[in-house]
C-alpha cells in the first residue's frame, strides 16, 4: 500500500525519520514513542476462501485504532474499508463527576484509542462478505457492495460540495479564536491544538487527487474526513468557553460567529450525507446489540454464524433470523467453560471441549489505578475435560460425548478437527504429564457404528513437542491426514492412510443394517515419513484438491523459512519461488484452488514484516514470483543504515554450537577493549538469531542504540530455543539455568577471547525467561557480570507453576515430585551470590509472571542486606507485555542509564 502523506503530523514523522537517517543517533524516546519510527504491522490478516483477497488491519499513521483493509492477492492499491468511527459508537455510561480531578486520569487519549477495536475477520464460504466484532458485537459487510462506482462524475461533484464546505468552515475558526481571545480568554493551550489541527485539515485539503479520473483516493478522502472530525471537536471545546467565560457573554460577536460555524457544520453533514449516496458505500450489518459480548464468531456456511456468548456456542441464521443454543455446559460462575468449538467443513456437526477448572487456584492481581485498590482474580492450573459433538442444526437436545481411552496424569486436547466426510473427528491429546502424545481417529462420530481408531502414539521421556500439534485431513480422502512427530529428532510431516474394511453380506448375499455398505476402517494405520533431515517443519497444509503438501522449513537455514510444495504419491519435494532469503511465516492458503494462493509475511532482519502473495504451482512454466500485496514500512525507516549483525556459532563446553547474532560498532578495532551486552531473548521455546523481524522490534532497535555508544552487543540461541531440533530443545530438562546457563558463560568467553571484549565490563538484560537468565548470572557469575538488567523475571519456578502449569510441569515436572529440581533452577535460591549490580523491572499488573516473584526476591534482597547491589522499578499499569510507550521508554531510560554506569566507567 502506499502511504498517503496527508497530514501535517505525517509531514512531521517523515521529517524526524529523514533526520535519524541523517544523524543515525538513536534515542530511547524515539525508539519506543508510538508511532513508532518502523511504522505499524499489519495485524489479523484473513486470505479469502477462494484466494482472491486478503482482509487486515492496519493505520496508515501508525497509530491506534486500527482500520479495515482490503486488497487483491494479485496486488494493486489496498482498499480501506471503514475504521471504528465509522461505526455506531457505543453506548457508555456518563462518567462520575470527580471534582478532584488533578490525579490521574484512568482513561486518557491511551486507552481511548484502543477501546472499540475492530477484530476478529473471518470471511464466508463463498468470499463475499467479511465478519467481524466490534465491542463485543457481530458485524457483516457484505464485500461486493463495499467496492466503489469507480468515481463516477457524479461522486466527484459531491466531493467538490464537502470540500467547498469544510473550506468554509476552515475559514471560520481564526475568526472564532480571535474573538475568544478579544474577550481575555488566555487558553493558550487549546488555540494551539486547534491552530494545529487546521494546518493538518487544511494540508490534506489541498493535496492533489491521487486518481486517475481527478478524483481523491479512499486514503485522501478519509485523511480530510478525519482531520475535519478533530477539528470539529477542538473547535466545540472553544464555543463551550461561553460557559465558562462571562466575558464571552457580554458581545455577540463570539456567539454569532459560534452559530455560523454550527450552520457551516450541518451543511457539511448533509454534503457528506449526498456525496455517500452518490459513491454507493456500504455500510456493515450490525446483528448484535447485547450486554453480554460475543466471540469467536465465524461463518458455518454462507448464511449462518456461529459465536459464543456467556461461554456457550449459539449459531445464528441470519436469512430468517432464528438464534438456536449448542452448548449449554458452560457455568462461569462454577468456573465450567466450553472452549476449542470446531465445525465440520460443510457447517453440519459442532466439536467442543468442555473444561472444569473448580480446582484451579486463583491468582489475585491487584490494580492500584483506580480510586480504590481492585483485585482481579485470574484462575491457572490443570482442568479435566471432556469431548462432545452435536449437530449445528440444533436437531438434538443432548450432544454426543466421545468416549477415549482414559487418560493418565494429567491431560489436554491439543486439537480437534474434522475429516473431510463431516461424520469423522481427529482429536490429538497428550497425557502422562506432557509426555505422551495420542493421536485419535473416531469416525462416525454419535453413530452406533462409532469407532476409535488410535493413529499414533509416541512418548517422549522429557516433553511432547508443541510443533508435532501439526495435523491436517486431506481434503479429498476422509480416511488419510498428515501429523508432525518430532520421533527422529526434528519435527517432521507424516503420512497416515486408514484402510476402509470391506462390506460383508450376509448368507443371502444382502448388505443389512448388521453388515452395512460402509462397515468403517480396519484399526492397522498405515504409516510414511515424507520428510526427513536435520532440520524441522514449521507449518504444512494440504492444497484443495488433496494432491500436494505445501510446507515451510528450516531445511536452507536454520536463521530463514522457506516454503516447499511435496507430492506424497511421487515424493517430489519443489521449492516455492521466493526472491529474497528470509523469515516467511504466518502462512495462509485458500481452501478452493489446486494451484492455491499463498499469503506470508515477509521480513528481514532490517526490514519489517509485509504481507506476500505466490500462487503455489510447481509445474508452471516460467517463473512465478511472490507479489507484495501491503508496504507498511515508511521509506525512511527503509533507508536508516543499521550495523548489520554477524552471524556466528559459538562452540559450547558439550560439544555443540551455540547460534548467535553479534553486532559491532562502526570502526571496531580489534586492538580496543569493548563493553558487550547480552540481551537473552524470552519464552524458552523461541528463536531470535534470525535474519527476520518479530516481537524484539524494540530491542532490536535498542541494541543498535547500544552499539552506537560504543558496546557490542550479543544476542544468542541458548539451549531451549525453537529452531533446531528436539535434542536443543529438551537440554534444559529437570534444570532451567543448567545447559542454557553454560551457553551464556561459554559465550562470555569466547567473545572476550575472540572480539576484544573486556572481561570486567559484560552487561546482560532480558525479560520474562530473559530476566529470569539475567539474574541467574549476577547471582551465579558476578565475575563475568557487571551489571544484570532483569525485566518481568521468573525468580521462583514453584510460583510459576502456580502460573503457567503446563510450561513449568514441560521442563521441572511437578513440585510436590521434584523438589531439588526447582530449587537447583530457581535464582532466588542464589541470592546470597549477588556481589555485582542488578536491575529489577517489574509490571504490577502482569497476569503472567507474577509481581510475587519480583516481591519475594527483593525481600530476600533485602534481608541479605545487598542493599548496595540492587534497584527496582515497578509499573503500575503494566501487565507482562508493555502496552504504554511511557512506561517502555522509562524503562529502557533506566536501563541504558544503569548500563553506562556501570559497564562504560
Amino acid at each position: 500500500m502506499k502511504i498517503i502523506l496527508t497530514s501535517f503530523f505525517l509531514f512531521i514523522f517523515v521529517f524526524l525519520l529523514v533526520s535519524y537517517v541523517n544523524a543515525q543517533n538513536l534515542t530511547v524516546h524515539d525508539i519506543m514513542a508510538e508511532p513508532s519510527i518502523a511504522g505499524m504491522r499489519v495485524e489479523g490478516e484473513k486470505l479469502s476462501p477462494d484466494g482472491s483477497k486478503v482482509a487486515y488491519l492496519w493505520n496508515a499513521e501508525g497509530k491506534m485504532p486500527m482500520d479495515l483493509y482490503l486488497v487483491s492477492t494479485s496486488g494493486g492499491e489496498p482498499a480501506r474499508l471503514l475504521g471504528p468511527r465509522d461505526l455506531p459508537p457505543p453506548s457508555e455510561r456518563p462518567a462520575k463527576e470527580n471534582r478532584l480531578d488533578y490525579g490521574l486520569t484512568i482513561r486518557d487519549d491511551f486507552v481511548k484509542a484502543r477501546e472499540n477495536q475492530i477484530g476478529g475477520l473471518e470471511w464466508s464460504p463463498d468470499s463475499k462478505k467479511l465478519l467481524f466484532v466490534q465491542n463485543g458485537d457481530i458485524f457483516v459487510l457484505n464485500i461486493e457492495d463495499k467496492i466503489r462506482a469507480s468515481g463516477g462524475t457524479a461522486a466527484i461533484n459531491r466531493w467538490k460540495d464537502v470540500e467547498s464546505a469544510i473550506q468554509r468552515f476552515v475559514d471560520h475558526v481564526p475568526i472564532l479564536i480571535q474573538a475568544s481571545q478579544s474577550s481575555d480568554v488566555k487558553e493558550y493551550q487549546i488555540y494551539g491544538q486547534v491552530a494545529e489541527a487546521r494546518s493538518k485539515l487544511l494540508n490534506a485539503l489541498m493535496e492533489e487527487p491521487a486518481g486517475s479520473n481527478g478524483s481523491k483516493s479512499d486514503g485522501q478522502v478519509h485523511a480530510v474526513l478525519d482531520s475535519n472530525k478533530e477539528l470539529e471537536r477542538l473547535v466545540g471545546l472553544v464555543a463551550r468557553f461561553v460557559d465558562i467565560y462571562p466575558s464571552l457573554r457580554k458581545g455577540d460577536k463570539f456567539s454569532r460567529i459560534a452559530d455560523e460555524i454550527t450552520g457551516t457544520e450541518n451543511r457539511i453533514s448533509v454534503a457528506l450525507i449526498d456525496y455517500q449516496q452518490s459513491e454507493k458505500i456500504a455500510r456493515p450489518k450490525r446483528y448484535t446489540k447485547t450486554q453480554s459480548p460475543e466471540f469467536g464468531a465465524r461463518f458455518l456456511d454462507n448464511d449462518r454464524i456461529m459465536f459464543q456468548q456467556s461461554g456457550n456456542v449459539f449459531v445464528l441464521n441470519t436469512l430468517d433470523a432464528t438464534l438456536v443454543q449448542l452448548t449449554r455446559e458452560a457455568n462461569p460462575p462454577n468456573f465450567i467453560s466450553v472452549s476449542n468449538a470446531t465445525s465440520s467443513k460443510d457447517g453440519s456437526m459442532l466439536a467442543y471441549v468442555v473444561s472444569d477448572s473448580s480446582k484451579q487456584k486463583a491468582l489475585i492481581v491487584p490494580n492500584y489505578l483506580d480510586e480504590f485498590v481492585q483485585a482481579s482474580t485470574v484462575r491457572r492450573g490443570w482442568s479435566e475435560q471432556k469431548i462432545f459433538v452435536t449437530p449445528t442444526d440444533a436437531s438434538r437436545d443432548r450432544p454426543f460425548e466421545i468416549k477415549l481411552p482414559p487418560a493418565e496424569g494429567v491431560s489436554n486436547f491439543r486439537r480437534l478437527i474434522w475429516a473431510i466426510d463431516g461424520r469423522s473427528l481427529i482429536v490429538d491429546r497428550n497425557d502422562k504429564d506432557t509426555k505422551r502424545r495420542q493421536l485419535f481417529f473416531i469416525h462416525n462420530v454419535g453413530g452406533k457404528d462409532e469407532q476409535t481408531i488410535l493413529v499414533t502414539e509416541e512418548t517422549d521421556d522429557k516433553w511432547q513437542a508443541p510443533l508435532s500439534s501439526i495435523a491436517e485431513p486431506n481434503p479429498k480422502n476422509p480416511g488419510q491426514l498428515i501429523y508432525c512427530s518430532e520421533v527422529d529428532g526434528f519435527n517432521h510431516i507424516y503420512l497416515a492412510t486408514l484402510k476402509k474394511n470391506s462390506p460383508e453380506p450376509n448368507p443371502r448375499g444382502e448388505i443389512r443394517q448388521e453388515n452395512p455398505s460402509d462397515p468403517g476402517y480396519s484399526s492397522n494405520v498405515s504409516i510414511r515419513q515424507l520428510t526427513r533431515g536435520n532440520w524441522q517443519v514449521e507449518w504444512a497444509k494440504w492444497t484443495a484438491d488433496g494432491n500436494r503438501i505445501v510446507f515451510s522449513s528450516t531445511e536452507e537455514n536454520t536463521a530463514e523459512r522457506q516454503f516447499y510444495a511435496l507430492s506424497p504419491a511421487g515424493g517430489e519435494k519443489v521449492e516455492l519461488f521466493s526472491g529474497k532469503k528470509g523469515i516467511k511465516s504466518g502462512a495462509q492458503i485458500d481452501e478452493v484452488n489446486a494451484q492455491p494462493t499463498l499469503v506470508y509475511d515477509y521480513s528481514t532482519w532490517d526490514h519489517p514484516d509485509d504481507l506476500y502473495a505466490i500462487r503455489v504451482c510447481p509445474g508452471c512454466e516460467g517463473v512465478n514470483a511472490p507479489v507484495a500485496i501491503t508496504s507498511s514500512v515508511p521509506a525512511a525507516f527503509v533507508n536508516m543504515k543499521w550495523n548489520a549483525p554477524k552471524f556466528l556459532s559459538v562452540p559450547s563446553r558439550d560439544g555443540k554450537k551455540i547460534p548467535v547474532r553479534v553486532y559491532f560498532p562502526n570502526g571496531f578495532d580489534a586492538m580496543q577493549k569493548y563493553p558487550m551486552v547480552i540481551f537473552v531473548h524470552g519464552a524458552g521455546y523461541l528463536q531470535n538469531v534470525i535474519n527476520g523481524w518479530n516481537n524484539y522490534s524494540r530491542e532490536f532497535m535498542f541494541n543498535e542504540l547500544l552499539v552506537q555508544k560504543g558496546y557490542v552487543v550479543l544476542d544468542m540461541d541458548y539451549r531451549g530455543s525453537s529452531g533446531y531440533g528436539r535434542e536443543w530443545r529438551t537440554d534444559v530438562y529437570d534444570f532451567l539455568g543448567g545447559k542454557d546457563y553454560d551457553d551464556h558463560i561459554d559465550a562470555i568467553d569466547f567473545m572476550i577471547k575472540n572480539y576484544s571484549v573486556d572481561p570486567k565490563r559484560v552487561g546482560v538484560y532480558g525479560g520474562s525467561y530473559g530476566g529470569f537468565m539475567a539474574e541467574m548470572l549476577a547471582f551465579r557469575a558476578p565475575e563475568k557480570i557487571a551489571a544484570a538488567a532483569a525485566l518481568r523475571p521468573v525468580a521462583d519456578w514453584k510460583n510459576y507453576y502456580a502460573s503457567s502449569p503446563g510450561y513449568t510441569a514441560q521442563r521441572l515436572g511437578f513440585p510436590d515430585k521434584n523438589p531439588e529440581g526447582y530449587k537447583r533452577s530457581s535464582p532466588i535460591t542464589y541470592a546470597d551470590g549477588l556481589k555485582t549490580h542488578l536491575l529489577i523491572l517489574h509490571g504490577l499488573s502482569d497476569t503472567n509472571v507474577h509481581v510475587q516473584d519480583s516481591m519475594q526476591l527483593i525481600e530476600k534482597l533485602v534481608r541479605l542486606e545487598k542493599t548496595p547491589y540492587f534497584e527496582t522499578m515497578f509499573y503500575p499499569s503494566e501487565d507482562h507485555g508493555f502496552g504504554r510507550p511511557e512506561s517502555w521508554t522509562d524503562e529502557y531510560e533506566r536501563i541504558l542509564n544503569f548500563f553506562d554506569k556501570h559497564l562504560r566507567s
